[in-house]
């Protein structure tokens, strides 16, 4: 008889960020912390996305539209009916509530209380890590030729499948690079800048990127 213990289910992580208080650059970051949680099951994203254009063209996450009305938005509202539908019917066991917005601390402090994992990322503390932390890895070499050395060498070694593209922005930010940082601002516009070098599926979240014969 095999007594060895059951291997530990993966946690299911419910990543939920507040667009009208937090920015997409700060997404690689907030994306690299919720995954060492577990599965990142569901993304929400909430806000006025008439005034959020960049978070609304975000594909890898279902955005909520919460208009303004009377100088005040519902973004705030419509998270924790969303985060506590999720807790209720069991589809994640961990949290992620990502705005500098305090008022959130109660749900993350209830969440608990429930029986989950739950954190609340901010701006500062989206950066915290590699500010702080003595083994945080050092900057890549900067430079548009750095870069772009980088990221052919990553997508050459997956070969004709293609590297995903979502995945790719995580791993470029372990290694210290930021294409937030650049003129193009998103990975995929990047990517597209440079149509001799790499070939692109249409968006959507498998979306892959290959190198051009």
């Amino acid at each position: 008889m095999d007594l060895s213990p059951a291997p530990s289910p993966i946690s299911r992580v419910a990543l939920l960020i507040d667009g009208d208080n937090f920015p997409r650059s700060g997404l690689p970051e907030v994306e690299f912390r919720a995954a060492r949680l577990g599965e990142i099951t569901i993304r929400r994203v909430f806000g006025d996305m008439a005034l959020h254009k960049d978070w609304a063209q975000e594909t890898a996450y279902t955005a909520m539209h919460c208009a303004t009305l009377a100088g005040k938005n519902r973004a705030d509202m419509a998270l924790v009916i969303a985060a506590m539908d999720f807790l209720h019917r069991g589809l994640a066991s961990t949290f992620v509530i990502v705005s500098d917005d305090r008022d959130f601390d109660p749900l993350v402090s209830h969440m608990r209380e429930q029986g989950c994992r739950a954190e609340r990322i901010g701006k500062e503390s989206a950066h915290s890590t590699e500010k702080t932390s003595p083994s945080a890895k050092p900057k890549s070499p900067t430079g548009v030729d750095a870069t772009l050395r980088k990221v052919r060498a990553m997508v050459a070694g997956s070969g004709a499948a293609g590297y995903p593209i979502q995945q790719l922005g995580i791993a470029l930010h372990q290694q210290g690079i930021c294409i937030t940082d650049t003129p193009q601002k998103s990975l995929r516009a990047w990517l597209t800048s440079y149509p001799q070098v790499f070939d692109c599926d249409p968006r959507g979240p498998t979306a892959r990127v290959r190198l051009k014969p």
